[in-house]
């Protein structure tokens, strides 16, 4: 293997650990701490829906891209929205051009809940990064948007979304 493959498996490595490690940034410990500092009982499973309709509209997803979204059948994904509609976080209207399909849509509640919740998520990133130099978050802001900008440019995607 030669040293960029190498270093490509380590970066991927490392995106891993953040992703999926017990104490990564987005590992259940942080992500316990995250969702206990939020009003209500939002699961993670939830939580991670209303991003994807807050990143997604318009137009807002159907039940078939959140239940795409998590890897599950229709049946599974309209149990997470019926709780998120009873929460009235979120609500289902029909499309514009096909009115036999429903789309899910944030309420005004939602979009503040995500606002409360995008607030935590920047203190417990602060507090993880309190001991890093300004200029090491510049740098580090700077590479993952040059990653997220190579990857929309050079790997497929369907749809449009990853």
């Amino acid at each position: 293997m030669d040293e960029r493959a190498e270093s490509v498996q380590g970066l991927d490595h490392a995106m891993q650990e953040l992703r999926h490690g017990r104490f990564g940034l987005y590992g259940p410990w942080v992500r316990e701490r995250f969702l206990a500092g939020l009003p209500g009982s939002l699961s993670p499973t939830a939580y991670r829906v209303l991003r994807f309709i807050e990143a997604s509209s318009p137009p807002p997803p159907s039940l078939s891209d959140i239940a795409a979204l998590l890897l599950v059948d229709r049946a599974r994904a309209a149990r997470v929205v019926d709780r998120l509609v009873a929460d009235r976080l979120v609500t289902r209207v029909r499309d514009e051009v096909d009115q036999r399909i429903r789309r899910v849509e944030l309420t005004e509640a939602g979009r503040h809940h995500l606002g409360m919740a995008s607030a935590r998520r920047s203190q417990l990133l602060g507090e993880a990064l309190a001991d890093w130099s300004d200029e090491d978050l510049r740098s580090l802001t700077a590479g993952i948007r040059r990653l997220n900008d190579s990857v929309v440019r050079h790997l497929p995607t369907s749809g449009g979304q990853m």
